[in-house]
């Protein structure tokens, strides 16, 4: 392996697991699934989560910090989204994974995979097919993931926006396009113009 291949693979596998480390919190995991349904307000998120405000902003200012969550005002109110729609699918093989997981232990099976896995277990099954689900779709979001960062850099570099301000340019002109914020960071990345957007 090359050196530069191998500091990207580092750096990825280091992306990587701070991604994992912002989503394993429950109570952040609980203000994604929320998100998951639409955009929420403060209070609104501390009802659906049980949790005080100033016990949610520490969370919000976690995922904000890994770009997963972007809050917009709207109306004089300040409301949260998922930064990705890809997020919400991570969260939904999460849950497969927890089903199949407790499924399993129903089943009287101690560890899932403990011994050769039968042609005709329909929890193994499931699993595997779970798990080559969600390595895709992980993947490819880590992927938009990266993209849409390194987009707000050039942005944020060529404009001397801040890099919040650079992220919410980006959200603008994807909203204005109709079109998905990826394509609109393939866009920023690929673009060499000073002026974007």
């Amino acid at each position: 392996m090359v050196v530069g291949q191998a500091n990207a693979v580092n750096a990825r596998a280091v992306a990587e697991a701070e991604l994992f480390k912002a989503l394993a919190h429950p109570a952040r995991a609980r203000v994604l699934g929320v998100l998951a349904n639409g955009l929420a307000s403060v209070p609104e998120l501390c009802t659906a989560t049980g949790m005080k405000p100033s016990h949610l902003a520490g969370h919000l200012t976690q995922l904000r910090a890994q770009h997963l969550v972007t809050g917009t005002r709207s109306g004089g109110r300040l409301l949260y989204g998922l930064s990705f729609p890809e997020i919400a699918r991570v969260l939904a093989a999460a849950d497969v994974v927890l089903s199949a997981r407790a499924a399993a232990q129903l089943n009287g099976l101690d560890t899932i995979g403990a011994s050769e896995p039968s042609a005709q277990d329909p929890v193994n099954e499931n699993l595997a097919s779970v798990v080559e689900e969600f390595v895709p779709v992980l993947e490819e979001s880590l992927q938009t993931r990266a993209l849409i960062a390194k987009a707000v850099e050039s942005v944020s570099s060529r404009t001397g926006l801040s890099s919040d301000a650079a992220r919410n340019a980006l959200l603008a002109e994807s909203v204005e396009r109709r079109v998905p914020l990826a394509e609109v960071a393939r866009d920023a990345v690929a673009s060499g113009e000073t002026d974007w957007p």
